[in-house]
């Protein structure tokens, strides 16, 4: 897989995020998904006009966004620029993680951090019943 090298401003990572969906082939909703990012996040990057008086996108972000999809993520600040590598070391998806990180994110996304002893019980059995199929 090529690298892909992007301007380290807005039009740059708008092109990135375009760019890292088309080689994933996955929609930017999935994408922000994998990178437990909120959709509105990358939707507000991509489509909010560019300003003098916008601030830029979080280096976090742009972190966030590359290691999600298994990218090794590079700030060259001597050319500005954000470069991203497919990273190799990483053994392939496995169901059980994609899983889990989707009830991960679900459970983060609603903001509670804690849960009644009922809804834990409803919790696990959704599960139970997930994995003995």
């Amino acid at each position: 897989m090529p690298q892909i090298i992007e301007k380290d401003d807005i039009p740059g990572i708008r092109r990135l995020i375009n760019r890292l969906s088309a080689a994933e082939g996955i929609s930017i909703y999935e994408l922000a998904e994998r990178s437990s990012l909120h959709p509105t996040t990358l939707y507000a990057i991509l489509n909010k006009k560019p300003s003098a008086t916008r601030r830029p996108v979080r280096r976090d972000t742009i972190k966030a966004l590359g290691e999600g999809n298994r990218y090794r993520v590079t700030f060259d600040a001597e050319k500005k620029r954000v470069i991203l590598e497919r990273s190799e070391e990483l053994a392939p998806r496995n169901d059980v993680e994609e899983l889990m990180d989707g009830i991960r994110r679900v459970l983060a996304r609603s903001g509670r951090r804690r849960y009644s002893s009922e809804e834990q019980e409803r919790i696990l059995r959704v599960l139970n019943a997930m994995t003995s199929v």
